[in-house]
């Protein structure tokens, strides 16, 4: 016999716009921060959890119990971003990437758990409910929040301007500081217009207005993601002498143990480039 859904439940998932017979571990947790039911009717929800479907199916194996690697991922794109020498297409394509790990990580992580299909199917009016249940950072330069504000910065513009803002878009870095950019308005508010959340973006740098990208390409993402997460820390930015602070005391490395640590991260750099711009030739 079928346990019959709890009333609050159906009225909670009707103001949500949310199917009452779907119930995951994403949409319990922000009916139990919302609602406060009592243990009664968590229980008798948590027994029809399907078993069989893992949450955040897409999420890189290895780190799903990982709460810290959402952060320490979007840390670690952001680097590349920061740095001058990065190419603004790929700027463009990391950008997203940082933005599918959002979509993609679980809720535990600062994520929305999606799995790919629910990440390639998201539409705007969507994004807009879900956007407030994606995580904070202390850090600015891993904050979930602020890479989804620098993606749908990029769509935006995309939507409502010309193809050479978006590349002028995609040569801009971050600015250095401690203030989260997810706190501003969103600057180009035409992402509402968008299609999909996840286009394609061509080795020029067009960003597909009409549809999202292919799953094959999506794959490829999450196989760059895990290969940022399982690689060593990417170079970081040239700092400008003048803003450089005083060093503190720790072990001289050599000259040869420094060209060693910089060779692994531009190669890891370039491998995530190259996954990116290998499935995102085709749509």
């Amino acid at each position: 016999m079928t346990t019959a859904l709890p009333d609050l439940w159906i009225d909670w998932c009707s103001v949500m716009g949310v199917p009452a017979g779907r119930i995951d571990e994403a949409s319990l947790s922000r009916f139990s921060r919302q609602v406060q039911p009592s243990r009664a009717v968590l229980s008798t929800l948590r027994r029809r959890l399907a078993p069989d479907v893992p949450a955040a199916p897409a999420w890189p194996r290895g780190h799903t119990e990982d709460t810290g690697s959402l952060q320490r991922l979007i840390r670690r794109g952001t680097a590349i971003v920061q740095h001058p020498g990065t190419h603004w297409v790929f700027r463009l394509r990391l950008r997203r990437l940082l933005f599918a790990a959002v979509l993609l990580a679980p809720p535990s992580h600062g994520g929305l758990g999606l799995d790919r299909a629910g990440a390639l199917g998201l539409r705007p009016e969507r994004m807009r409910e879900l956007r407030q249940w994606i995580g904070i950072a202390e850090d600015p330069s891993a904050c979930p929040a602020c890479a989804t504000w620098s993606w749908l910065d990029v769509i935006g513009t995309n939507s409502g301007w010309s193809h050479g803002s978006v590349r002028a878009l995609g040569h801009r870095r971050d600015e250095v500081g401690s203030a989260h950019r997810h706190l501003r308005p969103d600057p180009n508010p035409d992402w509402h217009l968008c299609v999909g959340m996840l286009p394609a973006v061509d080795r020029w740098g067009w960003i597909d207005a009409y549809r999202s990208m292919h799953l094959s390409s999506l794959s490829a993402v999450i196989s760059a993601a895990a290969l940022l997460l399982d690689g060593p820390e990417p170079a970081p930015a040239p700092v400008p002498a003048a803003a450089a602070m005083p060093a503190s005391p720790r072990r001289q490395m050599s000259r040869e143990e420094e060209e060693q640590i910089l060779k692994r991260a531009d190669e890891l750099t370039a491998r995530v480039e190259a996954i990116l711009r290998e499935f995102d030739t085709g749509r």
